[in-house]
């Protein structure tokens, strides 16, 4: 088996990205295993990883959302995320 990469250990820290692998890309046929971690450190690049990070950020901060403390929260861990990984991807 593959070793993790450090970005997507630190991805499923993410409860927005967590979500976006597990149940949304599942359900929409992206990913199908079992070992969604394992299947995301095979199929998608850094670069990938980060999009969603950022595409999901968006949506927590997208009209009343941020009010809610639950993508309040969400838009920490992916700042904090974001933050850790473009400034390793440059």
């Amino acid at each position: 088996m593959t070793k993790l990469r450090t970005i997507v250990k630190d991805a499923f820290k993410c409860r927005a990205l967590e979500y976006q692998f597990e149940v949304i890309d599942v359900e929409d046929g992206i990913l199908t295993s079992d070992d969604v971690e394992a299947e995301v450190n095979e199929k998608f690049s850094d670069a990938y990883i980060i999009g969603e990070a950022e595409n999901r950020l968006s949506i927590c901060h997208d009209g009343d959302n941020m009010s809610d403390p639950d993508y309040s929260r969400e838009a920490r861990q992916l700042e904090r995320f974001l933050k850790k990984h473009k400034k390793l991807a440059a």
